[in-house]
């Protein structure tokens, strides 16, 4: 049994509590009592002294696989032959299109990861793990259509949701793809440890065929398995769906993926989805850059929940809603992302939701909310972690203040001095406590 005293604790309830302790054993928070109420042996009690304790942050889509695309360089022949040709294929199927091009950055970014050997793509995924951990996370939800990133997934001392990531171009391809990903998934349900859970991510409308996101939308919702999807992320998605074709046919023939098309031309994104019946209270979405405000207001009133990623959209996507919009459709329904190609991006979610609140729209605790117990709620993990509450797992970040600041000032601050999970140390100034 451990015992730490803080002059402050964020609970992402409704309380903020003032020279309280939390008591945890086993990894749970057992009891939280007045600093004065102490009376352990002194060696079971952290005094934290003037610091604020937040629960753990939660990251809502993370590609960790890419982290490192930016610095590493293929090291072997093969794969840089491979990516010599890579390279001529982008060049060669985007002829004439902007650098700026969305398709055409996304191309890049795949050419630049699967030029990379198998250890090379671990290893920068679990660069991502380690940044983000530091950085406060203690829970991420992990996009990736690459089994091998399970086995290190399965062992981290944080939680995690991996979303399987699927696209087909085909009938044919949508059957085997479920097929395939379907006895994935309910083989790892018996193979995943307690600290991961499994979901669907069904790339984007204009990536999936018809059948694909028939199947699975009815398997989702039968089996009761949280589906995740990009939503109208870029231009060149609106123009597909109103003409049935744009630059994303370059990104997929440059894939390897055949031409898929509108199964109907002339459907908002929101009636495209719905006669497909993938809206419901268990979908995640993320971006709508390119959203009407009158397609964000079907979107809301489906009770789909929302992935808001302003550091991704302005790098990739050229174009990023203000949090007062997101605010207006999704009031509590939404969580941040830290998604970014920058080669120093350090994952801070902080950081992202500080900048996102620049006009301060949202107060102090108001804003750590929608970094814990929201998300929590969208990832259904909300009985476990989101809040700094009796019974709930030991997962929080203390982050130091310095003398005449309060809670309010942690919005000054990037990283926490520690972050802790089921009540273990991970971080500590800066260095990880833990080996992958």
């Amino acid at each position: 049994m451990k015992c730490y005293k803080a002059k402050w604790i964020l609970t992402s309830t409704d309380k903020v509590l003032e020279d309280m302790a939390i008591v945890v054993d086993e990894g749970k928070i057992i009891d939280i009592i007045p600093n004065s109420e102490v009376n352990f042996d002194e060696k079971y009690v952290k005094d934290l002294g003037n610091s604020v304790i937040t629960p753990g942050f939660i990251d809502l889509f993370t590609q960790y696989q890419f982290t490192d695309i930016r610095t590493a360089k293929p090291q072997t022949l093969k794969n840089k032959l491979k990516r010599f040709f890579k390279t001529l294929s982008l060049t060669y199927n985007f002829v004439g299109v902007s650098s700026d091009n969305y398709s055409r950055r996304w191309a890049t970014i795949l050419r630049d990861y699967f030029t990379l050997d198998r250890n090379e793509k671990v290893e920068s995924f679990k660069n991502g793990v380690v940044k983000s951990i530091k950085a406060g996370t203690t829970c991420f939800a992990q996009v990736s259509k690459e089994y091998k990133y399970f086995e290190v997934i399965n062992k981290l001392p944080v939680k995690n949701y991996l979303f399987f990531e699927v696209f087909a171009d085909s009938k044919q391809k949508s059957k085997k793809k479920f097929k395939e990903l379907r006895a994935i998934i309910e083989d790892l349900v018996y193979h995943k440890g307690e600290n991961t859970h499994i979901g669907v991510m069904l790339h984007s409308i204009s990536g999936v065929h018809k059948k694909l996101w028939e199947l699975f939308s009815k398997y989702c919702r039968k089996h009761n398995v949280l589906l995740m999807t990009r939503f109208l992320e870029a231009q060149d998605e609106v123009d597909w769906l109103e003409h049935g074709f744009s630059d994303i046919d370059l990104l997929h023939k440059f894939m390897g993926f055949k031409k898929v098309s509108p199964y109907e031309k002339g459907l908002t994104s929101v009636e495209y989805l719905s006669n497909l019946k993938v809206l419901t209270k268990k979908i995640i979405v993320a971006n709508a850059n390119y959203a009407t405000e009158e397609e964000l207001e079907q979107l809301a009133q489906t009770g789909a929940m929302f992935v808001y990623q302003p550091k991704y959209d302005d790098e990739i996507c050229s174009k990023k809603l203000p949090i007062e919009t997101i605010l207006r459709y999704f009031d509590k329904k939404f969580g941040f992302s830290s998604q970014s190609f920058c080669p120093n991006n350090d994952f801070s979610l902080l950081k992202i939701a500080v900048e996102a609140n620049k006009d301060n729209i949202l107060d102090v605790e108001e804003l750590i909310k929608y970094l814990t117990i929201y998300p929590a709620r969208i990832l259904r993990l909300d009985g476990s972690i989101g809040t700094i509450e009796k019974g709930k797992d030991a997962d929080f970040n203390v982050f130091k203040l310095f003398d005449g600041e309060s809670y309010k000032d942690i919005i000054k601050q990037e990283f926490p001095y520690a972050t802790y999970s089921k009540g273990r140390k991970l971080v500590k100034n800066g260095e990880l406590r833990f080996s992958l």
